[in-house]
Parts: structure tokens; sequence; C-alpha cells
């Protein structure tokens, strides 16, 4: 059996909204759900430890953490990034696969100030 194959898929959890700055949010118009994967300890690996991980290639999300705590705050950290350095900027500025990331963005969530 592979390395892969040995992960467990988790709980979906739901992520309503992303802190952006002091004054504004992230909110989305229906939950972020979105399942993490436990990638198990392999055995082959001297020093390798257990963690989770959640990868959504189409929001540009790509997380590991020893915590399923830590990797919410590091989703949110991520949705964060992209907004920031991806979905603000003009398609002319972005290439294909970031404006594909930036739509898929737009199309689920919106900020609001206060």
């Amino acid at each position: 059996m592979s390395f892969v194959a040995e992960s467990t898929i988790l709980a979906p959890f739901e992520i309503w909204e992303v802190p952006l700055d002091d004054e504004r949010t992230i909110k989305f118009h229906e939950p972020l759900i979105l399942t993490p994967t436990r990638m198990p300890d392999d055995p082959d690996e001297p020093g390798d430890v257990e963690y989770f991980d959640l990868i959504c290639p189409k929001l540009g999300i790509d997380v590991f953490a020893d915590n399923i705590d830590d990797l919410i705050d590091y989703v949110r950290s991520d949705i964060r990034f992209v907004w920031k350095h991806i979905v603000l900027k003009d398609d002319c500025d972005l290439d294909a696969k970031s404006r594909s990331i930036r739509q898929n963005h737009l199309a689920i969530a919106e900020v609001l100030d206060g």
C-alpha cells in the first residue's frame, strides 16, 4: 500500500469569513467547506511525523500543520495571502493560473468594510 493511500480523510470544516485587515473582511456567500487529510508517519522516512494537510488548487490553498487548529489558521492565512496578492490584482498583471484562482475567489466571496 502506498503512503498516499494510507492517508485519512477527516470531517470537513466551514469558513464563513476571513479578516483581511483591521477594517475589511473577506465574506463567503456560502460557507467555504474544506476537507483536511491526516497524513500518517512514514516509517521509511526517518524523522517523519504525522501531520494534517489541505490542498485546494482552484483557490490556491496548500497548507499543512501538526494539528487541526493550526491547519485552519493556515488556511485562513492562505486565503488572506491569495486575496491580497492575486484577487486584488488586475487580470493583465496575472498569469492564466492566477487569473483562474482570482475568478474562483470572486465567484464565492467578496470584501466588506467594517
